[in-house]
């Protein structure tokens, strides 16, 4: 028996993020008696959901070469009751902005998604490629990227909203460390 649930959109804007009760409460069908474990909620780390990319000479506003903020999520999440799995297919959402230093309408980034188990140890972490690619008439672009799969068995499908998903850029250290300065 496979039970679906959907993940609900949410905002980001420099502040952890936690769905407001998990990602979506699952609904189940009004004839079966089996309870629907919820979906495990997600994260958007604040530290990891900026990212500033400076040209090589400097850290100032005239060296950014593009900037991007992870907005929010969308997806869902499913249980094999038969076989104790939890599968969640996710896809972040961020807007991207061209600074005064970029020489290029093509920009690289990588972000990343994480599952926590419920003894607080990451067990998934996957990073992943993004190309943007700024029309010429446009220098701020919104993007969702294709589904990202996390597969997790369960001993009990029970533990399944005690898991976590987090969700942020892959930043270098020093990007990391200004974001940080500058956390509000």
């Amino acid at each position: 028996m496979t039970i679906a649930c959907n993940l609900r959109r949410a905002s980001a804007l420099g502040v952890v993020l936690m769905a407001a009760a998990g990602l979506a409460a699952c609904g189940s069908d009004p004839f079966d008696e089996t309870p629907v474990p919820a979906c495990p909620r997600a994260f958007l780390p604040s530290d990891t959901a900026q990212l500033t990319e400076f040209s090589a000479q400097g850290r100032d506003l005239t060296d950014v070469v593009f900037g991007a903020e992870m907005e929010g999520y969308k997806g869902e999440c499913s249980y094999d009751l038969e076989d104790k799995q939890l599968d969640i297919l996710i896809s972040p959402q961020f807007t991207a902005q061209m600074g005064p230093a970029a020489k290029d309408r093509t920009q690289q980034l990588q972000y990343f998604v994480a599952l926590k188990n419920p003894a607080g140890e990451f067990v998934q972490k996957s990073v992943f490629d993004v190309n943007l690619t700024f029309p010429k008439d446009a220098n701020r672009v919104r993007y969702t990227d294709e589904q990202v799969a996390l597969h997790v068995p369960l001993s009990d499908v029970n533990s399944g909203p005690n898991y976590e998903i987090y969700m942020g850029f892959q930043l270098t250290r020093a990007q990391l460390d200004y974001n940080r300065r500058f956390e509000k």
